[in-house]
């Protein structure tokens, strides 16, 4: 495919996401590190320098797809909260460990997102993106507040700053390695293999408990 620069805003959008789903596909294949701009260059049909008209860096590319993943994310939890019925923090837990049931994406990028995707960005795109979370989190706050009215707007924060800090501690630990999958496999360590969902719903129940 021989793309020219898009000149219109929707132009723009459309070759984003383009980009975006490439990104996306290869991720969903390989580790980060293993992933270049010509990789997502030569899977979204568009020449290494074309890329760059829309994308300075590589983190600034799964940075952009690690926002698409959490809007969605997002939508799924207000559905699911909102269709909650007697919110005991056992459902809560429930419906938060179904939302991102399936979402590997997602949390794969939330593991890698402090530690790798917020570097190498300009100061300009990294404010932008902080500003573009604002209203994510507000939504997702006001969310958890409609089942948890009696829980104050800062430990609604603390309680979503756990939830991504569960995630990304939590999954690497479940996703080991190969070979540390395999040794895990062994009758002596068979005890302290990691269940991602199980322990995750578990301490979200723990976290949403009156303190």
């Amino acid at each position: 495919m021989s793309w020219q620069r898009a000149r219109q805003p929707g132009q723009k959008a459309e070759r984003v996401a383009t980009i975006l789903e490439a990104a996306a596909t290869l991720f969903d294949e390989k580790d980060l590190a293993d992933i270049s701009m010509r990789d997502v260059a030569a899977t979204a049909g568009l020449g290494k320098a074309s890329l760059y008209h829309y994308f300075s860096t590589k983190e600034e590319v799964f940075i952009c797809l690690y926002r698409a993943e959490l809007h969605d994310w997002l939508l799924d939890v207000e559905s699911r909260l909102k269709r909650l019925r007697s919110p005991t923090p056992k459902r809560i837990a429930k419906s938060l460990t179904e939302a991102i049931r399936n979402r590997n994406r997602f949390c794969r990028l939330t593991v890698v997102l402090a530690s790798v995707l917020e570097r190498n960005l300009t100061t300009d795109f990294l404010r932008e993106f902080k500003l573009s979370l604002l209203g994510p989190l507000e939504r997702c706050s006001a969310a958890l507040q409609s089942v948890r009215p009696e829980m104050s707007a800062a430990a609604v924060q603390e309680f979503i700053i756990q939830h991504h800090a569960v995630i990304a501690g939590l999954w690497p630990l479940a996703h080991p390695s190969e070979e540390v999958s395999t040794l895990m496999k062994e009758d002596e360590f068979r005890g302290h293999q990691v269940d991602f969902y199980r322990t995750f719903e578990s301490t979200i129940r723990q976290l949403m408990q009156p303190q």
